[in-house]
């Protein structure tokens, strides 16, 4: 219950109009930000951390919970890329289902959700799957050596898969009258990679996303 009160407090109190929710992208790309707030600020750790766009609907309760106090809210859904980095190859090789029906039924399944969302009254709009990483360096192996799944989706595989989900989530969003926040060619280098100046670590982009979104996109 103090937790529940302390939340409502902070909602009240933040003078942000726009808050990330998501996996721990939701975090990185807008953290700090003077306008938008990130997926930790009124909880005080990311809720939805790892999280696949596929599988949220799996989490409705938990994600009731995170949105209760933001009906007033503009609400960024930051989700999609540990699909692309685990869950769709690994999906694929375990019962051999063609790679874009996979990405199909992710796209489909997501914004369904989120759709349902929408219709209780929160003004969700989708983000689209962020530029896949490097995953390369110290810091990578260190963390490489912590997970408890294996990692074989290559490069181009992941950037590939990056593109197709991101198509879809396009078309299913367009469907359902779903805002669609397509700033994807704005974070990307002319090869097709994550911006230098963009970078955070191997895997995420850091805050100056924000403010590109906030260039491009109008809540």
């Amino acid at each position: 219950m103090i937790a529940d009160k302390t939340r409502y407090k902070n909602a009240r109190a933040d003078e942000r109009e726009i808050v990330a929710v998501g996996d721990s992208h939701s975090l990185r790309c807008f953290e700090n930000h003077n306008r938008i707030a990130d997926s930790t600020f009124y909880h005080g750790r990311n809720r939805l951390d790892g999280k696949t766009a596929f599988k949220l609907a799996d989490h409705d309760r938990r994600v009731q919970k995170i949105l209760s106090p933001l009906m007033d809210k503009h609400l960024i859904f930051c989700f999609g890329e540990v699909d692309v980095r685990i869950h769709i190859k690994h999906q694929h090789i375990r019962t051999g289902t063609p790679i874009e029906s996979l990405i199909g039924r992710t796209a489909k399944r997501y914004t369904e959700y989120v759709r349902q969302l929408r219709n209780q009254g929160h003004d969700v709009h989708v983000f689209n799957v962020v530029p896949t990483g490097d995953f390369r360096g110290l810091q990578f192996e260190g963390w490489k050596k912590k997970l408890t799944y294996p990692f074989i989706t290559a490069f181009a595989e992941r950037q590939k898969y990056t593109l197709l989900l991101n198509r879809q989530l396009r078309q299913y969003c367009d469907a359902g009258k779903i805002p669609f926040i397509d700033i994807y060619r704005h974070l990307i280098d002319d090869a097709g990679k994550r911006r230098e100046e963009l970078i955070y670590d191997f895997s995420h982009l850091n805050a100056k996303t924000a403010d590109i979104l906030l260039e491009h996109y109008q809540f």
